[in-house]
């Protein structure tokens, strides 16, 4: 009987503790710049923080205005996306403001975006959204566009047609390359809302990060970017467990079973 594979990096964790072994002991010998605190001092520090809110706090103004971007981006791109696959007319209409905009960095929409919504939630989400867009869009052309003409001639053959050949033939045929653009637009989501909290936001994990390295707390500083990146780790885990298994047919989620 097959058996599934451990879904746990032991040799990953591992590798890891060491690293932050030797960190601490270069850090407690004087071998690293001050601006580098024992990962121990870090660790506390984001204890604490979790303990007293002061960290715990801003965890839930991150997500709240992540998943609001991040869903957002994720219909319209898919709407958008199944249109410019399906219709060629929409695609060449599409194709240069698309081609036009995506060059153009996200970072670079924030002025524009508190120019027209100020420093809340809606701007952060704004530039969220745009930003996450792109991958997902682009994702779900080419995963419409792959889809074998001979599935939907079969499809006509028995009598599906207009949207229900969409729902029973052309979404579920891209749904693989929609879950990977989704993934990288879910990573791309989190760096993002983190960039605009750092750079103009009023609250949330980056504007933490900005108010500790302001006042000189390192350790603060460094746990608030350590939680980053364990909420990013989880997210992507999360992910990765949710395609596995609505996208079961594919070759990455079949390699999971030896």
């Amino acid at each position: 009987m097959q058996k599934k594979r451990s879904s746990i990096n032991w040799s990953g964790f591992g590798f890891f503790l060491v690293c932050v072994a030797f960190v601490e002991l270069f850090a407690r010998l004087g071998w690293l710049t001050s601006y580098v605190p024992p990962p121990t001092a870090v660790f506390a520090a984001l204890f604490q923080g979790l303990i007293n809110g002061d960290i715990s706090s801003q965890i839930g103004v991150t997500l709240s205005v992540y998943v609001r971007g991040l869903a957002l981006a994720t219909v319209v791109a898919i709407v958008v996306g199944i249109l410019m696959g399906t219709y060629k007319p929409v695609f060449d209409a599409l194709k240069i403001i698309v081609e036009f905009l995506r060059p153009v960095p996200s970072v670079a929409m924030i002025p524009l975006a508190i120019l027209f919504f100020g420093l809340g939630a809606t701007m952060r989400i704004s530039v969220i959204t745009y930003a996450a867009f792109w991958p997902l869009l682009i994702n779900t052309i080419y995963g419409v566009r792959a889809i074998d003409p001979q599935a939907l001639d079969v499809a006509r053959n028995f009598g599906i047609t207009g949207y229900e050949a969409l729902w029973r033939v052309t979404l579920p045929s891209a749904l693989a390359s929609i879950a990977t653009g989704f993934r990288v637009s879910a990573t791309i989501a989190l760096v993002v809302t983190i960039t605009t909290e750092l750079i103009a936001g009023n609250s949330g994990i980056g504007f933490y990060i900005s108010q500790m390295e302001q006042a000189n707390r390192l350790p603060p500083m460094y746990a608030a970017i350590i939680l980053t990146g364990i909420l990013g780790y989880l997210l992507n885990t999360l992910y990765f467990t949710l395609e596995h298994k609505i996208v079961f047919w594919t070759p990455a989620a079949r390699e999971r079973v030896t």
